[in-house]
């Protein structure tokens, strides 16, 4: 995907409507400075922004991606062709094999017709309505939705931030719904990993603190750390930083810093609330490969809210949430991730019963 021949073609379309930068900006709601980058060639559109661009140049994405006007008779010749160009240069290559299936896998987590009642003195929100799916051990699992689709709700529920107001949540069999509040944190410290959007770091601790301490809290012994955390952060390619402290580093680095923190106290689970919202794409394509090494090589079990494309086609299963409930399920299978990616972006389509050009793109 030529970023340089999209942005040309951008300033061509927009011309031709006679329109500046700036009336182009306006309809969009962005700045100048976001449509001069555009188009010059030195950032692309936020994926929120393709659809209303597409409509306002009157181009289809098949064309905006392809960087220039594609006639008819030729549309579905070139879509394959744009659509596994858009797609590799989104996701780069696979990195990571598929694991093989487990016949019998063992579920770490199960949830059972869960739900969360929100009431106040006016009103009642139903932000969990009876959810039902389970988690098997060493898989990568996403769950995808929009604001307010009621993922972050189900997390916190998950993580005993939260308790549901009907239903069981078992985690090794173990119902953690009935847990007490003043034993959540402890049970959280021995069996959750977290990993945040926005790191969640000690500032004041250097790298390899902020992951010793996890295993200090966990009461393992000064002798076993410091061989647990240099093996951990051999395999993250962090060795390098560890003597460093958070505002040290850059971004993609405190994420997997944040992963070795989460995965080197052996958690059941790995709880990832938008990892990638604060990365930029090559850091964003690191971590998830992280996190699938993890799953790959450690037998880690994460399960990832995300609303990104992107980050949900490294999963092995997908859960797509609407207005409180799980409106599907995708599973990848043998499938590469462009392919995934493709799936995904198809099974959000049919959930929203929208038609957009975007279905040009992923089903010629």
């Amino acid at each position: 995907m030529n970023q340089i021949r999209i942005g040309a073609f951008i300033s061509e379309r927009r011309k031709a409507k006679g329109w500046t930068q700036s009336q182009l900006a306006e309809k969009l709601g962005i700045t100048d400075k976001a449509v001069s980058k555009w188009e010059t060639g030195r950032s692309m559109p936020d994926l929120s922004l393709f659809m209303p661009l597409c409509t306002l140049l009157g181009v289809t994405l098949n064309e905006l991606f392809a960087g220039e006007c594609i006639a008819e008779e030729k549309l579905k010749e070139k879509a394959d062709d744009v659509l596994m160009d858009v797609i590799t240069n989104w996701l780069g290559h696979d990195k990571w094999e598929l694991k093989e299936g487990d016949t019998t896998p063992r579920h770490v987590l199960d949830v059972e017709n869960v739900s969360k009642l929100y009431k106040t003195e006016h009103d009642s929100v139903l932000a969990v309505n009876d959810i039902s799916f389970q988690i098997p051990h060493g898989s990568f699992v996403g769950i995808m939705g929009a604001s307010g689709s009621g993922k972050t709700t189900l997390l916190n529920l998950i993580a005993t931030i939260d308790s549901p107001t009907n239903g069981t949540i078992r985690l090794n069999g173990k119902n953690i719904a009935d847990i007490p509040e003043e034993a959540a944190a402890e049970f959280r410290r021995r069996h959750l990993g977290f990993v945040f959007q926005e790191y969640n770091l000690l500032e004041t601790l250097t790298i390899y603190e902020n992951i010793a301490l996890a295993l200090t809290i966990k009461a393992v012994s000064k002798e076993s750390i410091h061989p647990m955390i240099q093996r951990l952060a051999e395999k993250l390619d962090i060795s390098a930083i560890l003597d460093k402290f958070p505002y040290e580093v850059s971004g993609g680095q405190r994420q997997r810093c944040a992963c070795a923190r989460a995965i080197v106290v052996n958690p059941d689970i790995i709880l990832a609330d938008e990892p990638t919202g604060a990365l930029d794409s090559h850091a964003a394509r690191q971590l998830l490969d992280t996190f699938a090494m993890l799953c790959k090589e450690y037998h880690a079990t994460i399960l990832m809210v995300t609303h990104d494309v992107m980050a949900a086609s490294y999963c092995d299963r997908i859960l797509f949430m609407k207005d409180g409930e799980i409106k599907a399920a995708l599973n990848r299978e043998q499938e590469n991730k462009h392919t995934f990616f493709a799936d995904i972006l198809k099974k959000i389509e049919w959930i929203e019963g929208e038609s957009h050009d975007v279905l040009e793109i992923v089903n010629p």
